[in-house]
């Protein structure tokens, strides 16, 4: 026959199991949270590097009349970031009437909206002028004046769109 164990041999058995028990649980949340930390880690990207914008060239862009989007692109740029850099403020109008200065027609051309339906100040400003079945896209961020511009095929059923959506009437 086996001796039973007393109540006081159970109880103390009984703390050590529990104290046993939670030490694993520590153990366990500890190692959870570790690997969370380093999942963390790989699921946060790096912050990306400031992006690099050359300088204009030395011979500046000209117009190229009857030339293709991608022939004009380096002249509809210089000519937006020309107006970046002036005290002109990031509005549809006078950026439309600077493209017009620099030779481009206003026929031709889309511009977004300078505020947003709120009434707040609209974060970009995207202008666009068509040539044949291509666009020229340019978009100005109205905080801080930095330009992009790129070249891209017109859309919509005849090709003649180069900014998707409500865009402002050019009647000036």
């Amino acid at each position: 026959m086996l001796p039973t164990p007393s109540a006081a041999s159970r109880g103390t058995r009984a703390a050590a199991v529990r104290r046993g028990a939670c030490g694993i649980l520590i153990a366990a949340a500890l190692t959870a949270s570790i690997a969370g930390c380093s999942l963390v880690e790989q699921v946060i990207p790096a912050p990306l590097p400031a992006p690099v914008i050359p300088d204009p060239p030395e011979d500046p862009p000209v117009l190229v009349p009857g030339g293709t989007a991608e022939e004009n692109l380096p002249f509809f740029t210089e000519t937006l970031r020309a107006y970046a850099r002036s005290d002109e403020p990031i509005e549809g109008r006078p950026i439309i009437d600077a493209l017009a200065h620099a030779g481009f027609s206003k026929e031709l051309m889309q511009v977004s909206f300078d505020r947003t339906k709120t009434g707040l100040v609209a974060d970009n400003i995207f202008v666009s002028v068509r040539i044949d079945d291509e666009c020229l896209i340019g978009q100005f961020l109205t905080g801080n004046r930095d330009v992009t511009a790129e070249a891209a095929p017109a859309v919509g059923p005849d090709r003649e769109l180069c900014l998707l959506g409500n865009t402002r009437t050019i009647d000036w």
